[in-house]
């Protein structure tokens, strides 16, 4: 990798969230903590869940890891806009936002694939009509009816995932109990 992480920024927290997110954040020393000191559970449950994951998502994409990886940040910046407009309280509605996009070279830089391997990427995606490119040469995801057209195309890998997620944060849930 480059080193250049893929982030988005940390959502705004509304007044009077501070204590909140103070508690968050040492909830989270909590549990990384319960993770460090049973590493061994810890880590046969996250890779159980990821290899099962990244085969799925592999079977899903024939293969093409870097195709599903470029959908994915695609989508993030899809996903941030519309979470950030229903954390201000407007109307989190595609139609009713500024269209998110995120260009071909910021994908290669964060994802340390090459440019032309990305535009290439880029184009069979949008040949699925999962994503088009705005006005601006970002690129952002596609919509029918409302809804993302990867998603509806995705369907059953997305219900797979969540099954998964459900399975993997009740194992760490547990493991996290049962060190308290």
């Amino acid at each position: 990798m480059s080193g250049k992480a893929f982030t988005m920024g940390t959502s705004p927290e509304p007044k009077g969230t501070i204590g909140a997110a103070t508690a968050k954040s040492r909830r989270a020393t909590e549990i990384r903590d319960v993770f460090a000191e049973n590493y061994l559970d810890y880590q046969y449950r996250f890779v159980e869940f990821f290899v099962e994951h990244l085969e799925d998502v592999s079977r899903a994409f024939r293969g093409d890891l870097q195709q599903m990886l470029i959908l994915a940040i695609i989508g993030q910046v899809t996903l941030r806009a519309v979470r950030d407009a229903g954390i201000r309280d407007q109307d989190p509605s595609l139609s009713n936002l500024e269209r998110p996009g995120i260009s071909a070279s910021r994908i290669a830089d964060v994802t340390a694939i090459p440019r032309q391997t990305v535009r290439r990427k880029l184009e069979l995606l949008r040949q699925k009509g999962w994503i088009t490119q705005l006005p601006n040469n970002s690129w952002t995801m596609c919509h029918r009816d409302g809804i993302s057209g990867a998603r509806v195309d995705l369907n059953e890998v997305d219900q797979r995932a969540i099954d998964r997620v459900a399975r993997l944060f009740t194992d760490l849930e547990a493991l996290v109990n049962t060190c308290r």
